[in-house]
Order: structure tokens, then C-alpha cells, then sequence
């Protein structure tokens, strides 16, 4: 594996450690200004309309540009975000360091870019994979680090972000090389329409938004399914999700590179997706605690294998020259399922909770039939 990747992986780290110490405090944040509930959906619907849009851009300023400089820019607007929230003293402020958080959101659309230049076809799923292993622990650990934080005051933890953005920045400067030599290129709006047209690329992409929609579905809704249906609060919903974070980042170290390399990728995310319908299926009827654990550590194996080895499949079919640009319109649409997903699985949660996993499973049901028809696959 490239030694270059190291330091991306500890910048990959600190990015989602900052971001999730954020996420669990913006209601109480919201509400400190006498907003209601909806008023914190629609800080977080802010980024992600905001990201949907300039995603895209990021990664055609990647290939432009160079990774590095693409980076640091993204970097460098997180951190004015959260510094602006630390500093909000009103909703106004509160909703301008969302949208600054979400232009600026390319960070990891370039940084699987960034794996795609330096790793070759046979390397990448296990190099993706490292990746993913590295944001699952951010995830896991930021809302632990949000609330021991919280203690010592609302914006501390906000502090805190922009200081580990601060330190990513540094980082990003002083140890990361460019992967990607700037070029004499641009890119519209409509050369991105025309690249996914490119045999494959289309159904790689879809796939990917399937399977953000159910896991996104589901993980948003996890702490009201766990109260509903188990009576579980807060730190029992905390626990569970560290087991599942645990899980996936075992199957993302050991397995992921052995099963593509094996299988090969088709083969891989078959599984992958078949995998996810059985896990969302379980959770439905899990009629204790120990049932559900064994169903969460299905759902993280399944999320842990398709999410890599699907980049992977976009780094490969999509040109070098605007791999970044194709990376970030999957970021984009990413960003479109965080809009829509959580709304639907509450909902669904609100009327019966056990039927939570009934739309992922339908959504990765899809995803394994778009699968089986990708005809672009070189092998099977």
C-alpha cells in the first residue's frame, strides 16, 4: 500500500471526528436560540443541499488543480464553519456555518480520488476500504467526544472542531504529496452529464445512491427504532452503534481487499447487497437485543463492503483525468439521500417501527439487480 495514503487516512480521521462532534449538538443548539425541532432538520438539510451543489465542483477542482490544493481549499472553508457556529450568537449565523460547511464539502469525494491516483485496480478496494475504516471511527467516536465535551460549555465542542480542522490543514500541507499534476482543463455541468453516460458509470452511481438511501434510512432513525421497540436510550443506542462501527471497520481492514480479489468486484457487491437485504430483514423481526446485534453487524458488514468496492468500481471505469469530477457527483448525490432519507425513515419509524428496514431492504434489493445487469464488467 502507498505510503502516501497514511497521512490521508489520519486526515480522513480528524475530518468526520470533527464533523460528528458537531452533528448530536445542533438541536440543542437550535433550540438555545428558541427554534423548534424543525428548525435543526433544516440546518442539516442547509449543508446538504448546499454539499449537492458544490461537490461536484470540488472534484472538477481536483482534476484541474491538483488533489492537494482541492483539499486544503475544502479544509479550510470546515474550518471557518465551525468556527462560525462557536461563535453564532443568533440563527442567523447558526444557518450561514451550514451552508459554509456544505460548499465546502468535497473533502471526501477528493480524498477517494486521491486513493483512485495512487493505487492500482488490484490494490484499490483494500485502500478504499482503509479509508472507510477510518471514517467509520470518526463517526464512532465524535458523538462520544461531543458529549464529554458538551460539559464544559455549548461551544467548546465547536472549538474543538475548528481546532482539529486547523490541524488537518497543517497536516494536509506538510505531509501529503500531490497525487494528481494540475491540468489544463474544465469542466461544465453538461461534460458531467456526458461522463456518466460513460458504459457503466451511470449504474455504479446509482447503485452508490441506493445503498447511501438505506443506510442513511436507517442510521438516522437507529436511537427512535431502539425506543420504540426495545425501550433503549441514548447509551444503549451508543453502545449498539460502537459494535456495528466495530464490526464494519474489522470486515474494511481484513476482508474487503481478500473478498474483491477473490470474487472479483460484480461478485463482491452482489453479496454486498444480498447481505444488506437479509440484515434489514432481521432487524424487523429481531425479538431481543441479541438478535438485533447479530442483524447490526450484517447491516456494517454490508455497508463496509459495498461502499469501497463501489469507489472503486467509479475510480476504474471513470477516466483519470476526471476521476475526481465523476467522485464528486457521487459525493452529490450522496447529498441528495441525506435530504430525503431521514424524513422518510422517521416517518415510516412513526407509524410502525418495526417496518424500519422495509424501504433500504427494497432500495438494495434494486441495487442488486442493477448489479447483475452491468454489462461493463471486464470479468464476472
Amino acid at each position: 500500500m502507498p505510503r502516501s495514503l497514511i497521512p490521508l487516512y489520519g486526515i480522513t480521521f480528524l475530518d468526520i471526528l470533527g464533523f460528528t462532534i458537531l452533528i448530536p449538538l445542533l438541536p440543542f443548539v437550535a433550540k438555545r436560540f428558541g427554534a423548534p425541532d424543525v428548525v435543526a432538520g433544516a440546518l442539516v438539510t442547509t449543508t446538504a443541499v448546499c454539499a449537492s451543489l458544490a461537490s461536484p465542483l470540488w472534484g472538477a477542482l481536483s482534476d484541474r488543480f491538483g488533489r492537494k490544493r482541492a483539499l486544503l481549499g475544502s479544509q479550510l472553508a470546515s474550518f471557518v464553519a465551525y468556527l462560525t457556529i462557536a461563535l453564532a450568537g443568533g440563527l442567523p449565523l447558526l444557518f450561514l456555518s451550514r451552508a459554509i460547511e456544505g460548499l465546502g464539502g468535497g473533502n471526501l469525494g477528493i480524498a477517494s480520488a486521491y486513493v483512485a491516483d495512487v493505487t492500482t485496480d488490484e490494490q484499490r478496494p483494500q485502500a478504499l476500504a482503509f479509508g472507510t475504516a477510518a471514517f467509520g471511527l470518526g463517526f464512532v467516536a465524535g458523538p462520544i467526544a461531543s458529549g464529554a465535551l458538551a460539559h464544559f460549555g455549548f461551544a467548546v465542542p465547536f472549538f474543538v472542531a475548528a481546532a482539529l480542522q486547523a490541524i488537518n490543514v497543517a497536516v494536509t500541507a506538510a505531509l501529503l504529496p500531490e497525487s494528481h499534476a494540475p491540468r489544463a482543463t474544465r469542466t461544465s455541468f453538461t461534460d458531467v452529464r456526458i461522463m456518466t453516460r460513460i458504459p457503466g458509470i451511470g449504474n455504479v452511481l446509482a447503485r452508490r445512491f441506493l445503498y447511501i438511501f438505506a443506510f442513511t434510512s436507517f442510521f438516522t432513525t437507529f436511537s427512535l427504532y431502539l425506543s420504540e421497540v426495545f425501550g433503549l436510550g441514548p447509551g444503549g443506542a451508543s453502545a449498539l452503534l460502537a459494535v456495528a462501527g466495530g464490526a464494519g471497520a474489522a470486515v474494511q481492514i481484513l476482508l474487503v481487499g481478500a473478498i474483491a480479489k477473490r470474487f472479483g468486484s460484480r461478485k463482491a457487491l452482489l453479496g454486498g447487497f444480498v447481505l444488506g437485504v437479509i440484515a434489514y430483514a432481521a432487524i424487523g423481526v429481531a425479538n431481543g437485543i441479541a438478535a438485533f446485534v447479530a442483524a447490526i453487524v450484517l447491516w456494517a458488514a454490508s455497508g463496509s463492503l459495498l461502499r469501497p468496492v463501489l469507489d472503486a468500481r467509479i475510480a476504474e471505469l471513470a477516466p483519470p483525468e476526471r476521476r475526481g469530477t465523476i467522485l464528486g457527483f457521487g459525493d452529490s448525490l450522496d447529498n441528495v439521500a441525506l435530504i430525503f432519507a431521514p424524513t422518510l425513515g422517521a416517518a415510516v419509524v412513526g407509524i410502525a417501527p418495526r417496518l424500519a428496514g422495509v424501504i433500504p431492504a427494497l432500495a438494495l434489493a434494486v441495487g442488486a439487480v442493477l448489479t447483475a445487469r452491468d454489462h461493463a464488467y471486464r470479468a464476472c
